[in-house]
């Protein structure tokens, strides 16, 4: 025993030489003041005048909104002398009781921890003003040394010497770290309780205030008991320093503690967002997107982009559904069925629409028990159907961990939802744009299934062959030269040189069908392939190329005949942007997505300017959107035909179904919509544009009409110099007696037809093609069918096709 007590008292005799003796010398180090701080090599605090800390850069949509931030440290900057009384009282309540009456160092909260470190026989207590925790921010190591607290003291006196309390204060609430990534109280406030400082009540305040001491601590999100306790020790503190009365403390701890869930945000755009980090990081370089705090403006409207997403997810969903099911995620041993928890499951909440990872618990013939966290859900064989399987048994067995997607979300009472589908990620890919054709403003940008699977940006990066979506360029080269919409070209078997200048390359229509005497504007409407590369021929590929060039088509365009049926791989975005060309009276814009750069003090660092050129003349802008309205009307995408407003565009399909394209435009709007695999294969049999893309196009055109930034009846404005008139459709000539199908066409003035049609031009187009060929008069330079000697080399090439 006496040896105990005699240890007992050397430790305590150690513990008093170890935390006496530097505080003794802490002191006098500061009675020595600026002759001290010369001695030893300490920064120049007067440098802090310059000092910009790291803020955020964020990102706006066109309302106004954030919808992406990018920063080293999560910040956002109070003004000086902004901090709001009810924070600045708790802040030194908690941290500072005597921040306005001591000259950096508070020697009463010194010896207040020197008593406090005795008691616990270790350094527990630091004495530290907030102006010495804003040098060791600024300047130290938080190390806890001795040392560092003399270098820490130094500084804060010399800061209190520079600066007011004011500017020292305000710049601890924009520098402390909050946790969860933030710096500063800004920060903190709107990521835990949604709102900024100005508006934190008495409980917030508090909260704020906690904070600084233990960040990684007292988190409302994991350790939310212990934020409770800190909280009502700031708010006792408050009471026992007069900023709260006694029963405004007793009010507020009993209050619950209230933040924000802390879940993944829903970022609607990150492929849009994405796209604008790389320009900003590529212009301002890594920091100044991360420590500059840019304020960016941008083109992205969240309806639009809102109804593009949804649209090409639902799409593709549909589309892998024709595939089949692959089977479970992932498998679980029955033994920890009823114990195992999926990370995703962390504070989830039902939401209808969403997609949740679920386990399955229990099969049967009527169904299978599925399991959500706690909640206990029933998948029915209605909300698995498309598996083609009628017995749940043979789709899923217990333990499988599968994807779900809720119909109804849970109503007040808690009950389940009502109905719960199966599901499984696509493996399929696709891209969605809007562009608005007067201005080249992107309004929406979807790249890909899902950012975090795939980052790559299937709208500005993936380049692709578009099939027929390239013919427009064709007949717009066309029309330039004189053709009309009603003249006539002769599809049927045709050979043209090949690569390797051979007669080798004779492109056949899509249905392996030929209707010999077509105008243009049915060739369009049909998409018909071998009308397209004769028109081509006839005009030159170099003037194809010069017109697809001013549309603002930059990627290389081979000269060879398969050119005029999309065997080109551009761009989507390209694409979209070619077509507002036509879109907006033939002037081309060229598509951005930011309006404006902005420091955060609001300098403009770049204003966005039009670059705009005349692609065409609006006469032959419109006369082609009129074809382009067949294509919607009687064409290949007569389902949207319906839709109560003007509408043109064109399908695109490439060989063996590999990419599906449906390009088009409203009176206000160009949208782009592409699907495929990122690595070349079928999408499907049948899987045409029309097929495929087309139905993603007009979910999006049915939003917008019911959302109501599409108009409804809206039409397209006519040129002066266009003219439109009654036409037979088959044969492109005036009406005339039993004229059968009239349509009304659009031709630039002084190109209208004079002849009127007679029932021989009828029956002549009714014959095979082969029996109408004595009946038509070749365009000069068009190839025809009894120009070719020798179909060996097409006959071979057709072989290897099969």
């Amino acid at each position: 025993m006496p040896r105990r007590n005699g240890s007992g008292s050397r430790s305590r005799s150690r513990i008093l030489v170890w935390i006496v003796t530097p505080a003794v010398a802490l002191l006098l180090g500061v009675l020595g003041g600026v002759g001290v701080a010369s001695i030893i090599n300490m920064p120049q605090v007067e440098s802090l005048s310059d000092f910009n800390p790291g803020v955020i850069t964020r990102l706006f949509d066109r309302n106004g909104e954030v919808f992406a931030t990018y920063a080293k440290e999560k910040r956002v900057l109070i003004d000086e002398g902004a901090v709001p009384p009810l924070l600045q009282n708790a802040i030194l309540a908690a941290e500072d009781s005597n921040f306005f009456q001591h000259g950096g160092i508070d020697a009463e909260g010194v010896l207040r921890a020197m008593t406090q470190n005795l008691r616990q026989g270790r350094l527990a207590m630091g004495g530290s003003t907030i102006t010495m925790q804003l040098a060791r921010q600024l300047y130290l190591t938080p190390k806890k040394t001795w040392q560092r607290k003399a270098e820490e003291a130094l500084l804060a006196v010399e800061l209190e010497k520079t600066f007011s309390k004011q500017q020292i204060l305000t710049l601890y609430c924009n520098l402390i770290f909050m946790g969860h990534g933030n710096y500063g109280m800004e920060s903190a406030s709107r990521a835990y309780f949604g709102k900024t400082v100005q508006d934190v009540d008495l409980a917030e305040a508090a909260v704020l205030a906690g904070i600084p001491q233990r960040p990684s601590v007292y988190s409302a999100y994991k350790n939310p008991e212990l934020v409770i306790t800190r909280r009502d020790y700031v708010l006792r503190r408050m009471m026992e320093e007069g900023y709260i009365t006694e029963q405004e403390y007793q009010e507020t701890v009993s209050q619950p503690l209230l933040v924000v869930p802390n879940r993944k945000k829903d970022l609607r755009a990150p492929y849009f967002a994405e796209e604008v980090r790389r320009y900003l990081e590529s212009t301002y370089g890594a920091k100044g997107l991360l420590e500059q705090g840019l304020q960016v403006d941008t083109t992205l409207d969240p309806d639009i982009q809102s109804a593009a997403h949804a649209a090409l997810e639902q799409g593709l969903v549909r589309l892998d559904h024709r595939r089949g099911w692959r089977g479970a995620l992932h498998h679980v041993d029955i033994e920890e069925l009823e114990s195992y928890e999926l990370p995703s499951w962390r504070a989830v909440e039902l939401t209808a629409g969403k997609w949740y990872e679920a386990l399955v618990m229990n099969v049967s013939a009527r169904g299978a028990e599925i399991r959500i966290g706690e909640t206990v859900l029933q998948l029915r064989p209605e909300g698995m159907k498309w598996t083609r399987h009628q017995d749940p048994r043979k789709v899923l067995e217990p333990g499988d961990v599968v994807w779900v997607r809720l119909e109804t979300a849970e109503d007040e009472a808690g009950s389940p939802p009502e109905i719960v589908h199966l599901e499984q990620e696509p493996e399929l890919e696709g891209a969605a744009i809007v562009l608005e054709s007067s201005t080249g403003a992107v309004r929406a940008m979807v790249g890909g299934w899902d950012f975090d699977r795939s980052s790559f940006n299937r709208a500005t990066q993936a380049r692709r062959q578009v099939g027929s979506a390239f013919k427009v360029f064709v007949f717009g080269a066309a029309l330039e030269t004189g053709f009309t919409p009603a003249d006539t070209i002769f599809d049927a078997p045709t050979v043209f040189p090949g690569a390797n200048n051979l007669p080798s390359y004779s492109p056949r229509n899509f249905y392996r069908q030929y209707y010999g005497i077509t105008t243009l504007r049915r060739a369009l409407e049909k998409s018909m392939n071998v009308c397209s590369a004769k028109l081509m021929d006839i005009v030159g590929v170099e003037r194809t190329i010069d017109f697809a060039r001013r549309c603002g088509i930059r990627s290389d365009l081979p000269p060879y005949p398969s050119l005029a049926l999309g065997a080109a791989s551009l761009i989507p975005l390209e694409l979209a942007g070619a077509y507002s060309a036509i879109a907006n009276q033939g002037v081309y814009l060229e598509p951005y997505l930011i309006e404006t750069v902005r420091t955060p003090d609001g300098q403009e660092l770049e204003n966005h300017l039009p670059r705009a050129h005349k692609a065409m003349e609006p006469e032959i802008a419109f006369v082609l959107g009129h074809i382009l309205e067949g294509v919607v009307d009687r064409g290949t995408a007569a389902r949207v035909a319906h839709l109560d407003l003007d509408l043109a565009g064109k399908t695109g399909t490439t060989d063996d179904y590999i990419d599906a394209w449906f390009v088009g435009y409203t009176p206000t709007y160009t949208i782009l919509t592409w699907v495929g695999y990122d690595v070349n294969r079928s999408i499907g049999k049948n899987m045409t544009g029309a097929a495929a893309a087309l139905p993603i196009w007009q979910s999006i055109v049915e939003s917008g009409l019911e959302d109501g930034w599409i108009a409804a009846g809206s039409s397209f404005v006519r040129p002066p110099a266009v003219v439109e008139m009654q036409v037979e459709y088959l044969t492109g000539l005036l009406p005339g007696p039993g004229a059968q199908k009239v349509i009304s066409e659009a031709f630039v003035s002084g190109t209208e037809p004079a002849r009127q049609f007679d029932q021989e031009s009828l029956r002549i187009l009714q014959l095979p093609w082969y029996q109408q060929r004595p009946f038509y008069l070749p365009k000069v330079g068009e190839r025809m069918p009894d120009d070719v000697d020798d179909w060996s080399l097409v006959q071979e090439s057709w072989t290897e096709e099969k």
